[in-house]
């Protein structure tokens, strides 16, 4: 949508991004930020959350706590609502590791995939694995890429 000169409403906003939830075009569980749908109508972030609002409303669009990142409802969040996203990442890359998605010595991918696949930024991304590597679990061997450590899992009680 181009931007035109005329002032956008919380409720010409809601119709646009409603009917690009209808049309597919905004796909359930894709997160968008406040400041990306600023941008794409030209309007200001009051007007764009009191859109965002009547999307909640209509069951559209849910967010963890006010303000967060607005996502189409369809998808449910991986993990139980009051954390955050930054924890869930945590919480998923942890569950991989533990069931083998990841096996030990293999390199996860990079900060930039991360973020992609969740729809966060870097920064986020590295802050999720900072306590997987805090932890022993992950390594990062630069300019190699981060891997799972081979003895992340074992415990004092455990024989080979």
């Amino acid at each position: 949508m181009s931007r035109s000169p005329r002032a956008h409403t919380p409720e010409s906003v809601a119709a646009d991004l409603r009917d690009r939830i209808a049309g597919g075009r905004w796909l359930p569980g894709r997160v968008r930020t406040y400041a990306d749908i600023q941008q794409l109508y030209g309007a200001s972030h009051v007007t764009v959350a009191a859109a965002l609002k009547r999307l909640r409303e209509a069951g559209l669009v849910e967010t963890r706590r006010m303000g967060s990142r607005p996502k189409v409802a369809g998808t449910s969040w991986r993990t139980a609502s009051g954390t955050s996203i930054q924890d869930d990442i945590t919480s998923h890359v942890r569950e991989q590791v533990a069931g083998g998605f990841y096996a030990a010595g293999s390199r996860i991918p990079c900060l930039e995939a991360l973020a992609g696949e969740y729809s966060v930024s870097v920064a986020t991304a590295r802050r999720a694995l900072r306590p997987l590597l805090d932890e022993g679990i992950l390594v990062t061997r630069r300019p190699h890429g981060t891997f799972v450590t081979n003895e992340q899992w074992s415990s004092p009680g455990d024989t080979d």
